[in-house]
């Protein structure tokens, strides 16, 4: 949990934001949802004596939907999120409780990860390495956004993606395959 944690202040710290911790835990809601997740997920993946456990859910759940009407962003426990992930802005981050995202991940405001139905199957989204996805992206159903994956702003993603693919619009379509090396630094 805390070597993810450090991992997501790292990215926050890589973008110029170099104030002392509490001031930058403070400023960045973006980094209480991280925060929170990371908390939920090493809840989930440590099991605590039964009574404890109750006790310590209760007051974990109660964070975790302040932290979700505070901040405007939902990310369930359940996820699986690789370390580094950055949420630089406020708001309307919505990530279904079955993604599965890869390391050194940025999100926009407005993005959604969600279920959806492709061709017939029902699912959820995964997300490879350095995926960078713009305001308001919408990556819907049973695809998977290769590593390097940049997907524009406001686009609706229904389709899986290959290496470094650049998609935009309604449906995403690919541009290019100049991958996401000009927004999340290495």
């Amino acid at each position: 949990m805390f070597e993810h944690l450090r991992a997501d202040i790292g990215r926050l710290r890589e973008y110029g934001n170099h104030s002392p911790l509490p001031w930058l835990y403070f400023r960045h809601q973006g980094l209480w949802a991280c925060a929170c997740y990371r908390a939920g997920r090493w809840l989930s993946d440590h099991r605590l004596w039964p009574g404890l456990r109750h006790l310590v859910m209760v007051f974990y759940h109660l964070w975790w939907k302040w932290t979700e009407v505070c901040t405007g962003i939902s990310i369930s426990p359940d996820c699986r999120i690789g370390p580094g992930l950055y949420i630089g802005h406020f708001g309307g981050i919505i990530l279904h409780t079955d993604v599965v995202m890869g390391k050194r991940c940025n999100l926009s405001q407005g993005v959604t990860l969600g279920l959806a139905c492709v061709d017939g199957k029902w699912g959820v989204p995964t997300v490879g390495d350095r995926v960078y996805i713009a305001p308001g992206a919408k990556v819907i159903g049973p695809i998977h956004l290769a590593d390097g994956t940049v997907v524009g702003a406001n686009a609706v993603v229904t389709r899986g993606t290959q290496e470094n693919a650049t998609v935009v619009g309604i449906p995403a379509k690919e541009i290019n395959r100049d991958g996401s090396g000009e927004y999340i630094r290495v």
